[in-house]
């Protein structure tokens, strides 16, 4: 069977990037087809991939750039010519699930999340969007009708999965459609790694504002607690003025340095809501603890008291009550890496394929 992949934009290293790593992985002939590829900005792994960009695409020089030319890529993608192929994967939120493949392709979609932008307004932040005021005030004047225009679009996809039980029912509360789960998997490292106690705690997170890396900063300059900032963005200057002896920002950095960071940690510190969140799987399969907040997707992929302990509210207070309760628990990296093993790669990567290949 001939397959594309086709995803949004690869503008970012983040969950749904690697995300399309792992499509690759279970289509390994499938060419990847996505609006901007920017490759400086993104994981290493796309440069061994076949990947196809939209016209004037090489223009584009930052995600604020790309953000600013949604219509265009819309407009354009919509244009794109699948006919070559038998299916259609689409990895998308906002984009790559708009593409019109004739009758005679299959098309499925991996859905992250409704678009965000005229869902859930409220979480986007004034940096993630490319003209702050103007944007704001337009889409909300506009919303009502990009909604509709939203739910009809997906509503003609003819099937749908997504990343866990939160996500499906976020999908069928807002299209009334089902989406099959098939979670996000993560690599299990072939060995124990993690030193006993560990050294410090970790926040590994792109710095804009929504990820709330500013209460792992202020609760751990509170308590007197190593953390090591792992990941960059506009947030970085505020979040080292505030910043106590304690924090160090490390910037942003390679998988493999990720992974030596991992395996010495004392455990990962997680503020952010999030549909999914790979990260907290990332840290369980080296055997670390993850302290998190208990909402979203994380209540999935996080087995409290076993791999970890959960906060109840987004306030500095709430997630310093949580450290002390991790502290005063006792975990075992070896239960919390055969948790992390059960979102594995070969479970995944077969699930997928049976998504994209069944009729």
């Amino acid at each position: 069977m001939r397959i594309a992949i086709v995803h949004d934009a690869l503008c970012v290293s983040g969950g749904a990037e690697r995300m399309v790593l792992w499509l690759a992985k279970a289509f390994p002939q499938a060419p990847v087809y996505t609006s901007v590829y920017l490759q400086a900005n993104t994981f290493e792994g796309f440069k061994a991939l076949q990947v196809n960009t939209l016209p004037f695409s090489r223009l584009v020089k930052s995600e604020r750039q790309f953000k600013l030319l949604y219509p265009l890529w819309y407009a354009l993608i919509q244009r794109e010519d699948f006919s070559n192929f038998d299916a259609v994967l689409s990895s998308s939120t906002y984009l790559a699930k708009f593409i019109r493949p004739t009758s005679t392709v299959r098309h499925a979609c991996y859905l992250y999340a409704p678009f965000r932008l005229l869902w859930k307004p409220e979480s986007y932040t004034p940096e993630s969007l490319p003209i702050r005021g103007a944007i704001t005030s337009l889409v909300k004047w506009v919303t009502p009708l990009l909604r509709r225009w939203d739910l009809k679009r997906t509503r003609e996809i003819p099937k749908l999965a997504t990343t866990c039980r939160n996500m499906a029912n976020e999908i069928h509360k807002v299209y009334n459609m089902q989406a099959q789960v098939i979670y996000p998997p993560v690599e299990i490292p072939p060995q124990m790694a993690i030193e006993k106690g560990g050294e410090y705690y970790l926040s590994v997170s792109r710095l804009i504002s929504h990820k709330r890396v500013d209460l792992a900063v202020k609760a751990c300059t509170r308590l007197g607690r190593q953390l090591l900032v792992v990941g960059d963005g506009p947030e970085r200057a505020r979040l080292e003025q505030m910043a106590g002896p304690t924090i160090r920002f490390v910037g942003r950095v390679s998988d493999e340095e990720v992974q030596r960071l991992f395996s010495r940690a004392r455990g990962l510190i997680f503020p952010s809501y999030e549909d999914y969140g790979i990260v907290p799987l990332e840290a369980q399969a080296w055997g670390v603890p993850v302290i998190a907040l208990g909402k979203g997707g994380v209540l999935e992929t996080v087995k409290e008291n076993v791999s970890g302990v959960f906060f109840e509210r987004q306030e500095e207070d709430s997630l310093v009550e949580g450290i002390k309760r991790f502290e005063s628990s006792r975990f075992d990296a070896r239960l919390i890496r055969d948790w992390a093993g059960e979102f594995n790669g070969e479970r995944f990567i077969a699930q997928v394929r049976q998504f994209v290949q069944a009729p």
